[in-house]
């Protein structure tokens, strides 16, 4: 009995010990395992970073144009970080429509955007294309984007960063040209490929954006410097999952785009309530965390609002908001059927 009350603090000791050293190595495996995921994931920011990315994915694929064969016209409009001066904001408009030739289906589109952050101000025209094919359970569009973006800036801000204040002068502009302002503007073909496949509770679309990496002449103070957009990687994905109650739909996806430099990943799980109302929330890893709401106000019409409540020093700005509008319909010339609606968005 004796030898026993020695051992066992002894055996409790030696399992303390271990117990210390298996935390301090499943720490060490931890940390190995976030610095290596980090590169990966990354704390990226691109010009196209739009919440509600499930409800446009022509935005950023081609291949989805009219992909549930409807006339489709989309918008949003984001505030990021809106309590800082000069916080970037971006409007968004797209539209669509399916066409049926010779047997074959096809969807034809246009996109406009337009982003001011500070002193920049940024614009892309597209025009959009899409062949449909039949796969598995649904159909599979391969899309094309063709069109021209603009990137422009006033110097007379600029110049303020670069002594042509207080009467002074740069190379190439007098003071009271830059006091009354000069525009520079630069513009550049662009095009982008995508595949986008979906059929009634699934989607899945791989694309590339700036395919050709449209090179830029950006003139400051009389120098010029040629730099060109980085090529663009997007693959996402999403499923409706009806629930148990058939009035509720859960809706997870998911959105990660690279230049291989910088990564961004999106995650978000809506709840859908009997087709008319929504709600949930999203993370972007390393940068906010989203939530979103919206309705189904009429037939085919839509419209959500989501705030980004930002994780990194950022938060400082009181985070960004975004509105969007969607509206699907069918152009029939019966009296009757005129709407149809979509599962899934």
């Amino acid at each position: 009995m004796v030898l026993l009350l020695l051992v066992i603090p002894k055996i409790a000791n030696i399992a303390d010990n271990f117990g210390c050293i298996l935390m301090m190595c499943l720490k060490k495996l931890l940390v190995t395992v976030c610095a290596s995921a980090l590169p990966f994931i990354g704390q990226a920011q691109f010009d196209t970073q739009r919440t509600h990315y499930m409800y446009g994915p022509t935005a950023y694929n081609p291949g989805a144009v009219a992909q549930n064969d409807m006339c489709n016209v989309f918008g949003t409009y984001r505030l990021q970080w809106a309590g800082f001066e000069g916080a970037p904001h971006e409007v968004f408009v797209a539209g669509d429509i399916p066409l049926s030739i010779a047997g074959t289906k096809h969807g034809i589109g246009v996109s406009f955007a337009t982003e001011k952050m500070g002193v920049f101000d940024n614009k892309t025209f597209l025009l959009q294309y899409s062949y449909k094919m039949p796969l598995w359970r649904g159909q599979l569009g391969l899309g094309l984007n063709l069109g021209m973006i603009n990137f422009g800036y006033d110097e007379k801000y600029v110049a303020n960063f670069t002594g042509a204040e207080d009467g002074k002068e740069t190379p190439g502009h007098t003071a009271q040209e830059l006091a009354q302002g000069s525009e520079n503007t630069n513009m550049a073909f662009d095009c982008g490929f995508g595949a986008y496949y979906s059929d009634e509770s699934l989607y899945l679309g791989f694309s590339v954006l700036n395919l050709n990496k449209p090179s830029l002449d950006v003139s400051l103070n009389g120098s010029e410097d040629e730099s060109s957009v980085a090529r663009v990687f997007y693959l996402t994905g999403g499923y409706d999952l009806p629930l148990s109650n058939e009035n509720y739909h859960l809706k997870p996806s998911a959105l990660f785009r690279t230049d291989f430099k910088v990564n961004s990943f999106d995650l978000t799980c809506l709840v859908d309530y009997k087709k008319r109302f929504t709600g949930g929330l999203g993370y972007r890893f390393g940068d906010s965390f989203d939530f979103m709401v919206g309705a189904n106000l009429l037939s085919g019409l839509f419209i959500g609002y989501a705030y980004d409540l930002p994780v990194t020093s950022m938060i400082k700005s009181g985070g960004s908001h975004e509105v969007c509008l969607k509206y699907s319909f069918t152009l029939e010339f019966a009296k009757k059927n005129k709407y149809k609606s979509e599962r899934i968005l």
